[in-house]
C-alpha cells in the first residue's frame, strides 16, 4: 500500500496538509505471511428478520412482507465476514443448549469459522434478536440477553489468543472485554473494539484504552467524547474509525485523517452494516505489514484501502436482507467500480 506523493500537498486552514490519494488499483492485499487469523469475541445470536412496508403506529398493525432466519450477533457477523475476505476466524462467545444455539454454531462452521471455543450454556436460551425492517431499510430491534454473555475471559486459553494475529472485541460484559484485551496486549495480538450503542453506559473504559483500533458511529463518537478522556476525532494514541451511515466514514489517527463518502446502494436492511464495515477494514488492514505489524500505524495515508474496502462491505450489508452479509473480494470490487480513490480526502497533521 503506497502513501501519497508529498509534492501534491495543499495547505489547509488549520495548518495541516491535504494529500492527493494514491491507491494501488489491485485492491485485494497480498499477504506475504498467509491469511490473518482473527479472534472475534462477543455476542452470537440467532436472528429473525421481518420486513414490512412501514412500521406500525402504537396499537397499529402491518403486513409482514418477508421473514428470514439466520445467524447473527456482532462477533459472529465479523467472523464470517473476515473468512469471506480470505482470513481465518475463531469466534468466542456463548450460546444456549437449544435448537437456536445449534443452528447458530452449525451456520458458523459451514461459513468456515472455527466455533470450537464457543461456550454452550445448557441452563440459558440462545439470544434471539427480532429485527424489523421498513421499506426504507430503517430498523428496530427486539432482543433478549439469553446466554450471549455466559462466557468469560477465562474460557479462552492464552495459547489460543497468542496464536492469533488480532483480537476483535464487540459488545459483551465489560470485565470480560477488559480481561481479553489486557491478555492480548501481553501475548501479542493487535486489538480492536466495536462497543456498539452502549459504549458509555457499561464501563468499557479499560477495554477502550487497551484497544489499538476503535470502531464507532457518529452518535457513539459523540458519547465517547463527552463521557471519557478519548477524543474519537482527535485520538492521541490509537486509531478510531467513525462511521457516518450512508455518508461513508472517516479514519482518525494522531497524525491525521482519511475520509471517504461511501458508495451509493439501495438500502434494504442496515442491520449488520457496521459489522461488515469492521470485517472489511480488518480484512484489508491486517494483510499489510505497514499497517498492523507493530500495532496499528498512525499514518492516515496507510488507511486508504482499508477504508475503501470497509465502506464497500458496509454497502454490501445494507443491500442484504439479513445482518449476515456475504462478503468477497469480487463483490467488493463490484461495489467500488472505477477509480474509487477519487473521493478520498486525506489530511496530514504535524
Amino acid at each position: 500500500m503506497s502513501g501519497a506523493d508529498d509534492g501534491s500537498r495543499r495547505a489547509t486552514s488549520d495548518g495541516g496538509d491535504e494529500v492527493e490519494p494514491t491507491v494501488d488499483p489491485d485492491l485485494e492485499p497480498e499477504a506475504e505471511t498467509g491469511p490473518p487469523k482473527v479472534i472475534s469475541a462477543g455476542h452470537i445470536n440467532w436472528d429473525v428478520t421481518i420486513h414490512v412496508d412501514e412500521l406500525p403506529e402504537r396499537d397499529g398493525e402491518t403486513r409482514i412482507e418477508r421473514l428470514e432466519q439466520s445467524g447473527g450477533g456482532s462477533a459472529a457477523n465479523v467472523a464470517v465476514g473476515v473468512v469471506g475476505l480470505g482470513g481465518q476466524s475463531v469466534v468466542f462467545g456463548s450460546v444456549g443448549g437449544d435448537e437456536s444455539g445449534a443452528l447458530a454454531l452449525r451456520e458458523l462452521a459451514s461459513a468456515g469459522v472455527d466455533p470450537g471455543h464457543v461456550l454452550v450454556d445448557a441452563d440459558a436460551p440462545t439470544s434471539v434478536t427480532y429485527v424489523i425492517v421498513d421499506g426504507n431499510g430503517e430498523l428496530l430491534m427486539l432482543a433478549n440477553d439469553g446466554a450471549n454473555e455466559s462466557f468469560s475471559a477465562g474460557d479462552l486459553d492464552r495459547d489460543t489468543l497468542a496464536d492469533a494475529d488480532h483480537l476483535h472485541l464487540t459488545g459483551q460484559a465489560p470485565e470480560t472485554a477488559a480481561a481479553l484485551a489486557t491478555t492480548a496486549a501481553e501475548v501479542g495480538p493487535t486489538r480492536s473494539f466495536d462497543p456498539g450503542r452502549r459504549v458509555t453506559d457499561r464501563g468499557y473504559d479499560a477495554a477502550l484504552h487497551a484497544a489499538d483500533l476503535i470502531f464507532v458511529n457518529d452518535r457513539e463518537a459523540d458519547a465517547l467524547a463527552a463521557a471519557t478522556d478519548i477524543d474519537p476525532r482527535a485520538p492521541e494514541n490509537r486509531v478510531v474509525a467513525v462511521k457516518h451511515g450512508g455518508d461513508g466514514a472517516t479514519v482518525h489517527t494522531p497524525h491525521g485523517d482519511v475520509s471517504h463518502p461511501g458508495f451509493d446502494v439501495d438500502a434494504v436492511d442496515t442491520a449488520g452494516a457496521g459489522d461488515a464495515f469492521a470485517a472489511g477494514f480488518l480484512g484489508a488492514a491486517l494483510r499489510e505489514p505497514e499497517i498492523a505489524a507493530d500495532g496499528f500505524t498512525h499514518d492516515p495515508r496507510e488507511y486508504q484501502v482499508p477504508l475503501l474496502v470497509a465502506n464497500a462491505c458496509g454497502a454490501i450489508a445494507a443491500g442484504t436482507v439479513t445482518a449476515r452479509a456475504d462478503l468477497s473480494w469480487d463483490r467488493v470490487r463490484s461495489i467500488m467500480g472505477e477509480s474509487p480513490e477519487a473521493d478520498l480526502l486525506i489530511e496530514i497533521r504535524a
